[in-house]
């Protein structure tokens, strides 16, 4: 059992390590753009496994979205095709997509210690590469020399996708 998790683990990081440059950035489009109409329009460069409009609270495109192929390839492709074509009269850029892997953690309770954000981090996410809680120098607090965080921190992961 044990043996076929790690196997099964072991498979999906190598897909995941394969998909690495298969996702596209559009930037520049048009409002009213759907998630239809992205995927008309981008299908024809490879099989799409995911689709990411930004849009906001009200649901409106905030005029940007990702692309996620099956192949790198077809990224590449998509890109070299699609960079400067006209959507609904606004000219579009396309660009490969960079994972990034760092989450910044910001307005943290200032005493805590990298042990313990560690700990709460492990503990919320899987797949942790390294916990950066930035530390200031040490403090006078109630006349007591004690180190306390600067109320952020870095997380890096093992994957783009946690």
């Amino acid at each position: 059992m044990a043996k076929e998790n790690e196997r099964s683990g072991g498979a999906l990081r190598e897909e995941e390590n394969r998909a690495r440059g298969s996702e596209v950035f559009l930037g520049g489009l048009p409002r009213t753009v759907t998630e239809s109409t992205i995927h008309q329009m981008f299908s024809a460069y490879g099989e799409i496994v995911e689709i990411r409009l930004m849009k906001d609270q009200n649901g409106i495109s905030k005029g940007f979205c990702f692309v996620r192929y099956a192949k790198k390839e077809s990224a590449l492709w998509a890109k070299r095709e699609k960079n400067g074509v006209e959507v609904q009269g606004r000219k579009i850029g396309v660009d490969i997509s960079l994972d990034k892997c760092s989450l910044y953690f910001g307005n943290l309770k200032k005493d805590w210690s990298s042990a313990e954000f560690d700990q709460l981090i492990r503990q919320a996410f899987r797949e942790v590469v390294s916990v950066e809680l930035a530390m200031a120098p040490f403090a006078e607090v109630s006349g007591r020399r004690k180190t306390l965080n600067r109320g952020f921190a870095f997380v890096r992961f093992a994957t783009h996708g946690v």
